[in-house]
C-alpha cells in the first residue's frame, strides 16, 4: 500500500524537465495502400491506440495525457490497458490515480473492477466536460514494480480509445489533439522529474459516408475503389437511401403500393449488367447512377462485372415489396451513423 500512495503522489509532481527520448503518440488503424483503403485484417477503424516509445534507454513511471476530438466525434469506449502492478509477465502502467481513490478498497485491491480505468473523473480538477461519452478524454497511467525485472517495457500501447462518429449527418474528418496534462504532472521519470515527450499529432482518418468498421470493412473497401458513389452509403447522405443494398437502384418507391425494388430499378440493373467499374465510371454522375444497381458491393467473375447475377438475386428478393417487408434484414445497408 505504501508504494501505491507513493506513486499516487509522484503523479502530481512536476519538477525540473528530464531530458530524455520518449514518444508518445495516437494511432488509427492504418490503411494498406496509397488509396486509403483498408483490409479484412485490419482492426476496427474507430479504435485509436495511444502508444509510447523510449528510445534512449529511459525509464518513465507515469503518464497523464490529454486527448480531444472535434466535429463532433466522440469517445464511446477505452479498453486494452493494463491493471495493477507491473510484472515481468504483465509489464505496463496499471495503477490509475482518481480511479483508485475512488474505485478500489484499498485493503482488499480488486484490479478487475469495472470502475477501475484510467480515465480522469469529470468531477477531478480540470476534469469538467470530460470522459467517455464526450470529445475528451484525461488519462492518467503510472507503474509500480518490485525489481528491474517487472518494469514496464520501453515500447508498447497504454489503451485503446473508441471514437464514435457525430449524429448529425453531416460528412466531416475528425481532427485529433494529443498533449500532456501539466495540471497533473505530463510525463514523469521514476525521480518525479517531468520529461518533455515528442507528441505525435494527425488526423484521425474517418469515413465521410460509408462505414468502415465491421461489418462493413470489406464493402468499405469496394466502395474506396469504385469512387465512393453516394448511394451506397446510407440514409445520412443527402442522396442516399436505406435499401440499396437490398436492390433499390432508384431511392424511390413505385407504383400505388410503393414498392421499393421494381421495373425501374430492373432498368438501372439492366444499364449496369456485365460492365466493369472503369465503363461505368463517366456516367456516375452525382449519385453514383448505375454503380446504384452494384446492389451486393462485390464485382463478379473474371470480368470483374459490378452487376451481375448476384445483385439479381437480391433484386429478386426485394422485388415488389413495401417497406415494412423489408425492415427485417440485418445487418441493415450500411450507413454513415452505424
Amino acid at each position: 500500500m505504501r508504494r501505491i500512495l507513493l506513486i499516487v503522489a509522484m503523479l502530481l509532481l512536476a519538477t525540473a524537465p528530464a531530458m530524455a527520448t520518449v514518444t508518445v503518440r495516437a494511432i488509427q488503424s492504418q490503411p494498406n495502400n496509397a488509396l486509403g483503403q483498408y483490409t479484412t485484417a485490419d482492426r476496427d477503424c474507430k479504435a485509436l491506440d495511444i502508444n509510447y516509445t523510449c528510445s534512449a534507454g529511459e525509464e518513465v513511471r507515469a503518464f497523464a495525457l490529454e486527448v480531444t476530438l472535434d466535429n463532433g466525434f466522440y469517445f464511446s469506449d477505452i479498453t486494452n490497458y493494463k491493471r495493477g502492478e507491473s510484472n515481468s509477465v504483465s509489464p505496463g502502467y496499471g495503477i490509475f490515480p482518481g480511479s483508485f481513490r475512488t474505485a478500489l478498497n484499498p485493503t482488499d485491491i480488486n484490479w478487475q473492477d469495472p470502475n477501475y480505468r484510467p480515465v480522469a473523473s469529470q468531477n477531478d480538477p480540470d476534469g469538467a466536460g470530460t470522459g467517455l461519452g464526450t470529445q475528451k478524454v484525461i488519462l492518467e497511467m503510472g507503474s509500480l514494480y518490485v525489481g528491474d525485472g517487472n518494469k514496464p517495457s520501453s515500447a508498447g500501447t497504454l489503451c485503446r480509445l473508441w471514437v464514435d462518429p457525430n449524429r448529425t449527418c453531416t460528412p466531416a474528418d475528425c481532427n485529433m489533439t494529443l498533449s500532456v496534462n501539466t495540471l497533473r504532472g505530463g510525463v514523469v521519470d521514476p525521480n518525479g522529474n517531468t520529461i518533455t515527450p515528442t507528441i505525435v499529432n494527425g488526423k484521425f482518418r474517418f469515413p465521410k459516408r460509408f462505414p468502415c468498421w465491421s461489418p462493413y470493412k470489406t464493402q468499405y473497401n469496394e466502395w474506396l475503389s469504385i469512387w465512393e458513389p453516394n448511394c451506397w452509403a446510407g440514409p445520412c447522405w443527402s442522396s442516399a437511401w436505406p435499401y440499396q443494398c437490398l436492390g433499390d437502384a432508384d431511392g424511390k418507391v413505385e407504383t400505388l403500393n410503393k414498392y421499393r425494388c421494381y421495373t425501374s430499378d430492373y432498368t438501372k440493373l439492366m444499364q449496369c449488367w456485365g460492365r466493369k467499374a472503369t465503363l461505368l465510371r463517366a456516367g456516375m454522375g452525382a449519385d453514383g447512377n448505375t454503380l446504384c444497381a452494384d446492389f451486393d458491393h462485390k464485382s463478379e467473375t473474371l470480368n470483374k462485372y459490378r452487376c451481375y447475377t448476384s445483385d439479381y438475386t437480391k433484386m429478386m428478393l426485394c422485388w415488389g415489396k413495401k417497406e415494412t417487408s423489408l425492415r427485417q434484414f440485418n445487418p441493415p445497408c450500411p450507413r454513415s451513423t452505424d
